[in-house]
């Protein structure tokens, strides 16, 4: 007599997790700057919010795609050329 078939789930690679697209932060000279990782968009802001607002809404609303840049490190606006 044979034994009853398991059911098994079929294996599944690690999701491969991307860093995040954003990085909020400020420059060295005090402004508040999105830097897009893919170099696409970007910009300065006058504040915290306005930077954070504009990380968000480029992104979808997805908070994973946004990071903040730890306090003492600068952040630089640039885009890709």
């Amino acid at each position: 007599m044979r034994s009853p078939a398991r059911h098994r789930r079929p294996h599944r690679p690690a999701a491969i997790t991307e860093p995040p697209r954003f990085t909020v932060g400020r420059d060295h000279h005090g402004w508040w700057v999105v830097e897009d990782r893919l170099g696409r968009v970007g910009g300065l802001f006058a504040n915290e919010d306005a930077a954070m607002h504009y990380a968000l809404e480029e992104s979808n609303r997805d908070r994973r795609a946004v990071r903040c840049q730890r306090r003492g490190a600068s952040v630089e606006f640039r885009l890709a050329r």
